[in-house]
């Protein structure tokens, strides 16, 4: 059986042990984030409006940062195994208390404070999981096991959708926070089992986290620095902020439409609850059969641009309708393209960085610059929301302009990725061609494959006749095409 389950995976021998507890992580991760997805918005607002959710948005934003600066700190002065465990302990902890005060002294500022603190735990405790599987694997390990791993999370996401129905509607929003430090306290003890079984020590070679730690951001205003020195970079940063503002303001006008209609705290969190669980299977479908064809046919340009293209689509039938269904549609349009094409095409904008330009960049874009996106969207909302007045429905006004500024960003970033990738392409086909390597060979056709170029590079032809079948086939495929 275990050798069935490894081919039909596509992966090696050995890899499963490794794969499953890290894609069991991050499921638990995933699934704890997400019921605090559906508790955080449903306990806010069965006390305030949709309006004041802004300055929670807000607070987010400055307090990720804040968070962000002081954690990479302590990364250099502490074991990577007690930032792991400590942290997932800690947000347990926070979790019995939030269960505790909520339950029993029923305190309305408990509830802002919640909403924030799920941000916060959003950004960082999934990225623990992924830097854990870094330490895990060897590279050429990760190529093959790091799709087992995501599909764990968004496995994570389905599960927490059918688990926050359930739960608010038997036994009340509040034991969802219970729920939580149950599938935290289960993670750490899988943390542990990872560390005391070895497989770090087999992952990872002896200088391999001095070398991480080197690679990795000393501080923000040294990613920061690095990111705005150049304009490919500039150009993904901006896609991301914009994209966030965008769809956390499409977020809102769910939230806030939400509200409208079903007013009662276990109702919106089962109606929350719901929505994950079938935007959850979409998702894993379109991630399935969809994005890697997509994204072999049309390439990273056109990938860049259906997500921004469909929100249009769904901004206007909210400005059309302004019925709840409408803002379903809108925000499913969002869930099912964010984490499956989306993603793909964003992680592809990546690839012709050096290794240790990615970590350091792609870490401060992904927390950071995300964050960035969820408190210009609480201003937007303080601006137009609460001091002109303008209704959910109308806010789609607001999101169809700054669509426009996604499309520009995507197509300077589009045209910023075929440059880079046309050099770096060239000179890893002049340099990795002859390597003994087949791995090699295959990341550089790779690039050439993302860079969808109609001029053939003259040593591929060669390729037909090297040893490894797997760069025969590749060969053959770019010359069919």
């Amino acid at each position: 059986m275990k050798r069935w389950i490894e081919r039909a995976l596509n992966i090696h021998p050995g890899d499963l042990g490794r794969g499953s507890l890290l894609c069991a992580c991050l499921f638990l991760v995933i699934a704890t984030y997400k019921i605090g997805g559906v508790a955080a918005p449903a306990l806010f607002l069965s006390r305030f409006q949709a309006k004041q959710l802004a300055y929670a948005d807000m607070s987010s934003a400055l307090l990720v940062i804040l968070v962000i600066a002081g954690y990479v700190r302590l990364a250099r002065r502490v074991p990577f195994q007690g930032l792991l465990l400590g942290g997932t302990l800690f947000f347990a902890s926070n979790c019995v208390l939030f269960w505790g005060l909520i339950h029993y002294l029923h305190l309305a500022w408990l509830f802002p404070v919640f909403y924030v603190w799920v941000k916060i735990f959003g950004v960082l405790v999934p990225t623990q999981i992924w830097t854990l599987a870094n330490y895990v694997l060897t590279t050429r390990e990760a190529k093959r096991v790091f799709g087992m791993v995501g599909g764990g999370g968004i496995a994570g996401w389905i599960f927490s959708g059918f688990f926050s129905k359930t739960i608010a509607k038997t036994l009340g929003t509040e034991s969802l926070l219970l729920g939580m430090v149950v599938f935290l306290l289960i993670c750490t003890g899988l943390i542990v089992l990872i560390w005391r079984s070895g497989l770090v020590a087999k992952g990872r070679s002896a200088g391999g986290t001095e070398e991480s730690a080197e690679g990795g951001p000393k501080n923000l205003f040294g990613s920061m620095r690095v990111v705005f020195s150049s304009s490919y970079l500039r150009a993904i940063a901006a896609v991301i902020c914009i994209g966030s503002l965008v769809t956390t303001l499409t977020g809102w006008q769910f939230l806030a439409i939400a509200q409208q209609t079903l007013q009662k705290k276990d109702a919106l969190a089962a109606f929350f609850g719901d929505f994950n669980f079938y935007a959850g299977l979409l998702s894993l479908a379109f991630q399935l059969l969809v994005t890697p064809r997509f994204l072999r046919r049309f390439g990273i340009g056109a990938s860049l641009f259906a997500l921004p293209a469909t929100v249009f689509l769904g901004s206007a039938g909210v400005l059309a309708f302004g019925t709840l269904w409408s803002v379903v549609v809108l925000k499913g349009f969002d869930q099912v393209q964010r984490y499956s094409l989306d993603k793909s095409a964003v992680e592809l904008l990546y690839l012709p960085l050096s290794a240790r330009i990615k970590i350091q960049v792609k870490w401060f874009i992904d927390t950071v610059v995300w964050r960035l996106g969820d408190g210009l969207s609480g201003l937007a909302v303080l601006v137009f929301a609460t001091t002109l007045h303008l209704p959910a429905r109308q806010i789609s006004w607001i999101v169809l302009l700054l669509i426009s500024g996604w499309l520009v960003a995507a197509a300077v970033a589009e045209q910023a990725s075929t440059a880079v990738l046309d050099r770096s392409t060239a000179e890893l086909l002049a340099a990795k061609l002859s390597a003994s390597d087949p791995k090699d060979i295959l990341y550089a056709l790779s690039l050439f494959e993302v860079e969808r170029q109609r001029a053939l590079h003259p040593a591929i032809p060669s390729l037909l006749s090297h040893p490894s079948p797997e760069v025969r086939r590749k060969a053959i495929a770019i010359l069919s095409t």
